[in-house]
């Protein structure tokens, strides 16, 4: 009978060692499936977005911008008496309006992107190790000495 045990218990002692080193695997290989490659020829928006943002993004941004433009002047008085005016204009009427200057379809992170191409006369760009970079707005004073 004590034979009959011992094989019991070396059986479930294997099925929990595959079971655990399975287990170590699959929690190992998650993060290389969470791996992306960004192709840059598709980054951007796309046809459908771009109609989709027209169609119902855009009015849906302006609606929501006069909402809260409208909301931000009734809670003047109460945020000013809070001490939050400046929270207040931030979110509810800054923000929603920024939203409306955003390129037609695209991200936040798309958006930001483009906007970072842009060329600044008065900005001096360093790029040290891709994509790091270092950017210099040449209407402050800046010395550089060797």
């Amino acid at each position: 009978m004590t034979v009959k045990a011992k094989t019991r218990h070396t059986v479930k002692q294997k099925f929990f060692t595959v079971f655990a080193t399975v287990g170590l695997v699959v929690a190992t290989m998650q993060p290389t499936f969470a791996a992306i490659e960004i192709d840059e020829a598709d980054f951007g928006p796309s046809y459908g977005t771009m109609v989709a943002d027209t169609i119902v993004g855009k009015p849906l941004q302006l609606v929501n911008a006069v909402a809260g433009t409208a909301a931000y002047l009734v809670s003047l008085p109460f945020s000013l008496i809070g001490g939050n005016a400046d929270q207040a204009q931030q979110k509810l009427f800054v923000e929603p309006w920024d939203a409306m200057g955003r390129c037609l379809g695209c991200t936040v992170a798309e958006d930001n992107y483009y906007k970072s191409q842009v060329i600044d006369n008065n900005t001096v760009r360093i790029i040290v190790d891709q994509p790091s970079e270092i950017l210099i707005n040449t209407n402050d004073y800046v010395i550089v000495t060797p």
